[in-house]
């Protein structure tokens, strides 16, 4: 099952879970940036997908 479909059978996503949800995603950017030893990749990498995904539907 699709882990988005899932959690909304669960109901709204009450903000303190959000919260939650936000720092785990940017403890795994912060251990990424620390693995490759390279501060900012992930802001890199998510920049570059942005704009090739705004770029491509021109």
């Amino acid at each position: 099952m699709d882990t988005v479909a899932w959690r909304d059978r669960f109901g709204t996503i009450p903000p303190a879970e959000a919260m939650v949800h936000g720092f785990v995603l940017w403890l795994l950017a912060d251990l990424f940036d620390t693995l490759v030893d390279k501060p900012g990749t992930i802001d890199e990498l998510m920049r570059e997908t942005f704009e090739s995904m705004s770029t491509s539907e021109d």
